[in-house]
């Protein structure tokens, strides 16, 4: 039952990252910068429409954090831009962060986008948790093709903290400012402080207590990080779609 179960889980995985290995080809891109931060901490800059961040601890390595940011441009109303944050811990005492936070702006007429975050734990007293934070900048569209999910798994865990949250933010019409580049550091840093929040959640709690607790701080993330979009660009309004799951 256990290697039913953990292939399962692990197919799951191979089927989100997946999708970002068959995206379409990128036009119009905006440069972003690549660099690293420490042993444990890796920050991409992705030119791709695609953007990911994979968090996978080791027993030589147990605490892992992995993240991604992209900022992309395209006129092509084929193209589909794919937000991914994973984090998975199969070590007893790992801990796994990652997060993605990608920002993109449809010229054209058609505007297509995915956000998916996916937290997955096989251990005792472990943890896992996954952001992904989209922002998609449609001014022209007619046409939005937009979806947000999250999945977080615990198969067979003893005392885990599972956890993943998917935040969209979607923007059509209005102004035509971009998001500042002060305002990307600010999302950067608090995205990056929920999924610390998620993952310090006390194991003791339960789900019934941890996934209240997590769609709380994952709603209220989701509403400082609004409140910044709509100030910096200077829309009136923005789309929220939030999803919050905590393992079980």
């Amino acid at each position: 039952m256990r290697t039913k179960l953990v292939k399962g889980a692990f197919g799951v995985l191979i089927l989100v990252s997946g999708m970002l290995l068959v995206g379409p080809a990128t036009v119009g891109v905006v440069p972003a910068e690549a660099s690293s931060q420490g042993a444990h901490m890796m920050i991409h800059r992705s030119t791709s429409l695609d953007a990911a961040s994979t968090a996978i601890p080791t027993p030589g390595q147990p605490t892992v954090s992995d993240s991604a940011q992209s900022t992309v441009r395209t006129s092509s109303s084929t193209n589909k831009a794919e937000s991914v944050s994973m984090a998975t811990s199969n070590c007893d005492g790992c801990s796994g962060v990652a997060t993605t936070f990608q920002v993109v702006y449809f010229d054209g007429k058609v505007a297509n986008a995915d956000n998916s975050a996916v937290a997955w734990s096989s251990c005792a007293g472990c943890s896992s948790s996954a952001v992904a934070v989209q922002l998609v900048v449609a001014r022209r569209a007619t046409q939005l093709n937009v979806n947000n999910r999250a999945l977080a798994l615990n198969v067979e865990c003893t005392e885990c903290t599972t956890s993943s949250a998917a935040i969209q933010f979607v923007i059509s019409g209005g102004t035509r400012r971009d998001l500042s580049a002060q305002a990307k550091d600010m999302i950067s840093q608090i995205q990056t402080e929920l999924g610390q929040r998620l993952q310090n959640t006390p194991r003791s709690q339960g789900l019934q207590r941890s996934a209240p607790l997590a769609k709380s701080l994952t709603d209220d993330t989701a509403a400082r990080l609004a409140q910044i979009i709509l100030k910096d660009v200077g829309a009136s309004s923005v789309q929220r779609n939030i999803d919050v799951r905590s393992g079980q």
